[in-house]
């Protein structure tokens, strides 16, 4: 019998998955913004993600050591650019799924794919509407 190697959990990470109302008018110079302060932000604090933007409303996963998450979602639910978050997913995994990306764009070209099909993966599997709506934001930003 092989033995097994339990995970600590400070080698766990936690992953969030949310969805919230735009607030900043379709503005890209905004969205610009967001993603810049975000890299600085999660580079300080180690948490990694991609944002969707579809001109009305936000999709966004983070990921990273608990604490790193849980103080960035904190400042998330704080900015005032948008409003009405949905957290669809808060849970702890193994890995990350978006490697050292401090905060992507999803539209920031084929870097974007794997995390836009991992995300739409999770939407189709999950039957809410809530999980409809991120299927719908991730959608529109590919359009």
């Amino acid at each position: 019998m092989l033995p097994i190697r339990l995970r600590y959990v400070a080698d766990l990470m936690r992953r969030i998955i949310y969805t919230s109302r735009s607030l900043i008018d379709g503005s890209l110079a905004a969205l610009d913004a967001i993603v810049a302060e975000s890299i600085a932000w999660n580079t300080e604090v180690g948490v990694t993600g991609m944002l969707w933007w579809d001109g009305r409303n936000f999709a966004q996963v983070i990921e990273g050591e608990h604490d790193g998450v849980a103080v960035t979602i904190d400042r998330i639910r704080g900015d005032r650019r948008h409003r009405d978050m949905d957290v669809l997913f808060d849970r702890v995994v193994l890995t990350r799924q978006f490697g050292d990306w401090a905060m992507r764009r999803a539209d920031d070209g084929v870097e974007s794919t794997p995390g836009t099909t991992f995300l739409l993966g999770f939407a189709l599997g999950e039957p809410t509407p809530s999980a409809k709506r991120l299927y719908d934001i991730i959608i529109a930003t590919e359009s």
